[in-house]
């Protein structure tokens, strides 16, 4: 009975510890660009990490992205992959379930772009994600 119960608490011990092994998370940074023209498509790719595990999947996603002032027009999204985006031009700051069970290990990237009606240049600063598995 005593081997047993050892036996299935070594079990449950290793599982716990599996489980915590597969989660995490990673920090990201770009420099945002400058825009001088209206109606162009800016994109700026944000790293993803090398300790990204290939099949975790994502849990939660948090953003922070600043540009000089706050411009008329402007557009900001956040996205993965070609078409999984999130538009983001009017919070900053922000945290989401949007991309829940996507790949962690796939590139994440801000696209900005300044309507025809808005002023340029706009001044990027820096772009940050921290991505939860």
């Amino acid at each position: 009975m005593e081997r047993v119960r050892s036996a299935s608490g070594m079990a449950l011990a290793l599982l716990a510890c599996s489980n915590l092994a597969l989660a995490g998370n990673y920090q990201s940074s770009v420099a945002l660009p400058v825009i001088h023209s209206k109606g162009y498509l800016h994109t700026a790719e944000l790293p993803v990490s090398r300790h990204a595990p290939a099949a975790a999947a994502i849990k939660n996603v948090s953003w922070n992205w600043n540009v000089a002032g706050w411009p008329q027009r402007l557009e900001v999204h956040l996205c993965q992959g070609d078409s999984l985006c999130l538009n983001v031009s009017r919070q900053r700051t922000g945290s989401t379930a949007f991309f829940d069970n996507q790949l962690a290990s796939r590139k994440f990237y801000y696209t900005m772009k300044i309507g025809n009606a808005g002023r340029v240049p706009v001044a990027g600063q820096q772009g940050r994600i921290t991505v939860d598995w």
